[in-house]
């Protein structure tokens, strides 16, 4: 009975001192730690955009048909006037013949009305017939100059149609698409191409609700044309759309003010916008955001270096970085690795460096890719 006591006892001894080296080897992990304020608010904001005409329209012809030809392509100058496409015109010709043929019965017909009219005026003034038969041939003779006017009219509309077969630039421009080809059948109306006129250039960029809300037409914008970042040139805002599209942003128009000779359109720049902040509101690295049910919120450091949970308002997303307004200056904040603390966990502070930034919380990703535009 000795031995089984004495092995019990050294099975004790044995996890009390692995309890004690466990605790004694305990390793307070480093956390990068971002302090309020220690940065000043950046000025500026920026998005990419594509280079567009400001003047743009889809060419399509006014009567439908069979496309026979088409002479623009993608890329094509083309000039006012320039023939782009033709229909059929079998059809529209039997149109103005039948045209024709009706004016010339028409016709007939009114002068038939004409010499009868003047037949029952002589009678009338010789007082063989009564006033009623002159008032009789007068109508029938307006009636049939009436037809004629019609028939006349008709015979024009139906030579503007065939005309309509043509499908014409009205201004210089740059076809930048197509939508038909030979063969094809269109409605009137059908879009054939895509003309950009000549003229003047602007980039459209698409900005989130906080931007849209704050930015007012007029205001001057650096743009930079990734193909050629050494140069810069400004804009300002010409227009703003008044409510989002199928990607929830809002359309942003920059007329260019100063743009390079020879811009090519469908390029993409970047283009920098003041960032409307208030005196209260601070900048905070994006990987500091993180999402605690569904309040966005970040690690704050305490006494002790102890982590604790602290809800913000964010008041902006960035590209680089969120903006939040209820955070006093000189408050420490984990900027790094905070999907990985817990309520009361103590760190070793190290001061942030970006080095280890990782993904936001799914909000800030949503938030930053809706004031992007994306």
């Amino acid at each position: 009975m000795k031995l089984p006591a004495l092995l019990t006892l050294c099975l004790f001894v044995s996890l009390t001192a692995c309890n004690e080296t466990e605790t004694a080897t305990e390793v307070i992990r480093p956390a990068q730690v971002w302090t309020v304020g220690e940065q000043a608010n950046a000025s500026t904001t920026t998005y990419s955009g594509e280079i567009k005409a400001r003047y743009e329209a889809d060419l399509s012809f006014r009567v439908g048909g069979k496309l026979m030809t088409r002479n623009a392509e993608v890329g094509d100058a083309v000039k006012a006037g320039q023939i782009l496409a033709r229909l059929d015109t079998a059809d529209l010709n039997l149109n103005i013949a039948s045209a024709k043929a009706g004016l010339a019965a028409t016709e007939a017909d009114y002068a038939n009305a004409k010499a009868e009219l003047a037949r029952v005026a002589e009678l009338r003034r010789k007082q063989f017939i009564g006033q009623s038969a002159l008032d009789a041939a007068q109508a029938a003779h307006d009636a049939a100059a009436a037809r004629v006017s019609a028939a006349k009219a008709q015979l024009k509309l139906s030579g503007n149609q065939a005309g309509y077969t043509e499908l014409k630039a009205d201004q210089t421009g740059i076809i930048t698409a197509v939508y038909a080809e030979a063969g094809q059948v269109v409605a009137a109306g059908t879009p054939i191409a895509h003309i950009a006129y000549d003229g003047e250039r602007e980039v459209q960029i698409r900005v989130g609700e906080n931007t849209a809300q704050t930015l007012t037409a007029g205001t001057l914008a650096n743009i930079k044309v990734w193909s050629e970042q050494s140069s810069e040139f400004q804009g300002k805002v010409r227009e703003i759309s008044p409510a989002t599209d199928i990607t929830r942003s809002f359309l942003v128009k920059i007329s260019l003010l100063n743009p390079p000779e020879k811009l090519r359109l469908g390029i993409t720049a970047d283009v920098s916008l003041p960032r409307a902040v208030t005196s209260e509101a601070s900048w905070l690295p994006a990987s500091a955001l993180f999402q605690q049910d569904k309040q966005t919120a970040v690690w704050v450091l305490g006494a002790n270096h102890q982590v604790s949970i602290q809800p913000v308002n964010v008041v902006a997303y960035h590209e680089d970085g969120i903006t939040i307004s209820n955070l006093a200056a000189g408050t420490q904040v984990i900027a790094a690795g905070v999907h990985k603390l817990s309520a009361g966990q103590t760190v070793n502070p190290v001061p942030y460096d970006g080095a280890s930034a990782e993904r936001p919380a799914q909000s800030g990703v949503e938030g930053r890719r809706s004031e992007a535009g994306l």
